[in-house]
Order: structure tokens, then sequence, then C-alpha cells
């Protein structure tokens, strides 16, 4: 089978859809299909390689006003080979400048917006319009919806998509990376300086949806037993930027540590596996992958519900709560009590190995084989 994948960034960028689209890219290479990822320039690498058996293809970008223009978009994507598209997001060059287009290409098609970032956190008469009008009609033209999570697959469901043609998917890792690794714990936690015995990871930027305040604040119960370390970028300006979350973290006596977001992929992992637990104070997340991640590196995790937290809590390796009460109560517990966090990182480690992309892998062949099937004309 011949997969298109089109993102609009791909290595070297990272993102939670860059790594959706290589995990997804590199499976799909390994059961012997031929995967090409369609994608946006990036500065010092070329418009076209080939990436461990993944062909790239970038675009340049023009800009026009506040709007990127791909160069070459549509002529690129007539003169790409390929039995099934799949394209990701909402909003952004890549979907917005194919939805209009999309009835005109014939082929088998599938889409996957990894939810709907502007409209939860900015429910404007503008963007309901975007989204509940606009986008639920053109979603129509593809034949098959594949969403990440439950909750984002009864948002469309309820604009009106076709039933059955609604696949719920998720996301994956891969699960070699995070077992087998020997990490020196005690070394990266001499690095971190922290003054309490108890670690608690937060991984992902510091912006509006993320609500880190919520973290700090429900950590003040166990402040004299518990730091936070947090690792991702600054984001200044927004409500929880990293001089906002240190005030706030001053006043009520929450030690923080930031290791911002210059990590390599090796001291990421280092820190999960370094850490006692994880923590996510989102109102917002598509999927949530850092949440998987830390499962895969064997921590328990506390999040609020959001994203595919409820759905990866059922194991019993996390806890997902509502109030910054419940919050705070899962953390006092699992300060005082080692083999309750023991227990629970054995649950999310054996969890998370039902999330390897070589498995979750089948639920999007599975869509695929169906869409082309289903448009393969009747023998006779």
């Amino acid at each position: 089978m011949k997969v298109l994948l089109i993102n609009h960034r791909f290595l070297p960028a990272e993102g939670g859809t860059e790594r959706w689209t290589l995990g997804l890219a590199r499976s799909l290479v390994r059961r012997g299909n031929e995967v090409t990822v369609l994608t946006q320039q990036e500065p010092g690498v070329p418009p076209e390689e080939i990436f461990e058996g993944i062909h790239v293809v970038r675009l340049g970008m023009r800009r026009w006003g506040r709007f990127r223009i791909p160069a070459g978009y549509w002529r690129t994507l007539k003169g790409l080979d390929y039995d099934i598209l799949h394209l990701s997001g909402n909003r952004i060059w890549c979907a917005d400048f194919y939805f209009p287009l999309a009835p005109v290409f014939d082929g088998p098609q599938v889409v996957t917006p990894h939810d709907f970032y502007q409209l939860a956190m900015n429910p404007s008469f503008l963007n309901r319009v975007y989204f509940e009008r606009y986008l639920a009609g053109r979603l129509k033209a593809f034949d098959a919806y594949l969403a990440l999570t439950d909750a984002e697959a009864d948002r469309v469901k309820r604009w009106d998509y076709p039933l059955g043609q609604m696949h719920v998917v998720g996301e994956g890792i891969d699960r070699v990376e995070f077992e087998g690794h020997e990490v020196s714990i005690d070394k990266v936690r001499e690095k971190w300086s922290l003054s309490h015995p108890i670690v608690a990871l937060y991984v992902g930027g510091l912006w509006e949806n993320k609500r880190v305040d919520r973290i700090v604040r429900s950590m003040e119960p166990v402040k004299d037993r518990m730091a936070l370390v947090i690792v991702g970028r600054d984001v200044p300006g927004s409500m929880c930027d990293r001089e906002k979350t240190t005030a706030l973290a001053g006043r009520l006596g929450v030690e923080v540590k930031f290791l911002g977001a210059g990590l390599s992929r090796t001291e990421l992992l280092a820190a999960y596996r370094s850490a006692d637990l994880y923590v996510q104070g989102s109102q917002y997340e598509g999927f949530g992958l850092s949440v998987l991640e830390a499962m895969a590196s064997g921590l328990p995790f506390v999040a609020f519900d959001a994203g595919a937290a409820r759905r990866l809590a059922q194991s019993g390796g996390g806890r997902v709560v509502t109030t910054e009460a419940e919050f705070s109560r899962s953390l006092r517990e699992l300060a005082a009590d080692p083999t309750l966090r023991e227990g629970m990182a054995k649950e999310a480690r054996s969890e998370a190995r039902r999330w390897d992309w070589d498995v979750v892998v089948d639920r999007y062949l599975a869509v695929y084989r169906e869409v082309l099937t289903s448009r393969r004309p009747a023998s006779g």
C-alpha cells in the first residue's frame, strides 16, 4: 500500500503532531508499505530525501500578510503516487489549503484533525462558525475520520459526521525507546539539586492550555516532601509562563526546577526515568502524548480530564481528576505511600505496552483497507 501522510511540519521539527507522523510512518514502513510525508521546508534540510525508508517531500513557504502559502502544494499533490491520502491538522496551512479542494481529489482520503485547540481555548463566534459549520461540512468529503480520543469522536459525531466512517485510533509510542536503557538516576537528580525527596515531572510547553498553575497550587499541601521539575519551552506572556509560574511557586513555597526546552531525546528519557510521578494540569489536550511516554517510563500519573488521560488511567496506572482539591488529595496519597506508587507504576508500564506503534498501526491499517475496499468497484 502507498500512503501519503500530510502534516504541517516534520523532522527536524519537534512536536506532538510531528512525533505522531514519524511514529505512524515508521510503523507503516516496517509493515512493508510505501510512505511519503508531504510537509513544509525546514532550515538546513533538503527539499526531498529518503529518511528511514520514508520519502519526505518539503514545500517552501511564502508569506502573504499574516498567511503562509505553501509553494506548489496542489501541483505537488497531483504529481505524487499514492493509494490513500491521510491529512492531519486543522487551522493550519496543510489542512486549510486542502479542505476546499478535497472533493476534487477523487482518490481515497482520510483525515486526523488532532482535535480542535482553537475551539476549545477560544470558543468565539468566529471559531464556532469555522469549526461547527465550515469544517463540519468539509470533513464529509473524507472517506473516514481517524480520531485520537473518544472525546474528539463524540464532538464530531454531534456535527453529523457519518457514524460508520468514524474511528478512534489513538496515538502510539516506540516501546523499545523506553526499555532496556540504563540511567544513573542519582546523577540525574544530583544535577537537579532539589531539596525534597519526591519528584513530580511535567513535560510540555508553558502554554495557556497546559495550566501549570493548577499543578503548582495542587502541590502546596505536599510542598514539604515534593518538588516539581518542568521540561519544556517558556511562552512569555501566557498565563503560565516561567515568570508567572515562578512567582506563584514562590508565594506558595513550592519548589520548582525549570529544565527548559533544550534537552536531547536521551536527556528527556533520563528525566522520565528519574522522577517519581508525572503530573499534568492541562485543560485541553489533543491526546497528551507525554502522559503515555511517562507511563512507558514506569511513572504513575495524576492529570486533569483532558485528551486521552481518562482512557490511559483505566488500567490503574494513573488518576484523573476534575478539581485542584482532588489533584492535591492524589498527590498526598502518592507522596505518603511508596508501595502505591510502585503498584501504579507497574500498571502504567503494562498499559503503555498496549500503545506501542507496532500495535496501534493495526488500527490505522484496518481503516485504510476498509476505505480502499469500499472504493473498489464491485466485481461482475
